[in-house]
């Protein structure tokens, strides 16, 4: 399920942290919904989030604080893998926020105005060339248990394509995909640049652009519909499909 929140603000304006803000709002629907059964799975835990989402602003300036915006709106294109009905929480959540005022800082609000679904492709090609979404990016994580320090890995290094095939493929296994789905995954970047990301408080490095991933089509299509790498369920590693197939054959075109 793939759907459009579009939000109105009482200020053009909104902190660079924002992909905080959205994880707050998304708890909160959550905590609305059903008196918050559905909380726990999401939230409670380590378990490993089958959703993404990217933020859309309207000609952003970004100040060393804030992102100052031509009008007072964003929207939020949310995607989500319905092998456990992952859509189907969130939407009846969103529309028990709809038209509710969510506050933010510095008096600031943001409010739900419009839910619209947005057509999704269907992957039946062992390549895909994916296009990371508009103010997203692929992070990948690799944690140095020694040091206790994170390492964000980009295109740019000479192990990108080992580090995220590893944490794709651990990814897949914690999503319920068995071992043998994922031993011919792999990546490989084709038209890409580095970004750096303020993310709580910290500045990560991300990936954006267009890259090509081969394996299993099922596999392919969970990416694509949950996101892909690490803290995909906190903004990042939301793709479009740019086209399917190998060697020019194009199967479909980007529905984005």
């Amino acid at each position: 399920m793939r759907v459009e929140l579009e939000f109105d603000l009482a200020q053009p304006t909104i902190s660079r942290d924002y992909r905080r803000i959205v994880l707050s709002w998304l708890k909160t629907a959550l905590t609305n919904c059903n008196n918050g059964k559905y909380y726990d799975r999401y939230f409670g835990g380590i378990q490993s989030k089958d959703y993404s989402f990217a933020v859309v602003f309207p000609s952003p300036f970004f100040s060393k604080e804030n992102i100052l915006l031509e009008e007072p709106r964003l929207k939020i294109i949310f995607s989500a893998d319905d092998r456990n009905k992952t859509g189907l929480i969130f939407f009846s959540a969103f529309l028990g926020m709809k038209n509710q005022r969510f506050p933010l800082q510095n008096g600031n609000r943001m409010v739900l105005r419009r839910i619209s679904q947005r057509s999704e492709q269907l992957i039946v090609e062992p390549d895909v060339y994916f296009r990371t979404c508009p103010g997203n990016g692929l992070c990948i994580r690799v944690h140095d248990r020694d040091s206790n320090r994170d390492r964000y890995v980009t295109y740019e290094d000479n192990d990108f394509r080992e580090r995220t095939v590893e944490v794709l493929k651990t990814q897949a296994n914690l999503a319920g995909y068995p071992r043998f789905m994922t031993e011919d995954l792999d990546i490989e970047p084709i038209q890409c640049k580095k970004v750096l990301v303020y993310h709580y408080q910290i500045y990560i490095d991300t990936t954006v652009g267009v890259f090509k991933m081969h394996g299993n089509p099922d596999l392919l299509q969970y990416f694509y519909a949950a996101g892909i790498g690490s803290r995909h369920s906190c903004g990042f590693g939301m793709v479009s499909v740019l086209k399917q197939g190998g060697d020019g054959k194009c199967v479909m075109r980007c529905e984005e």
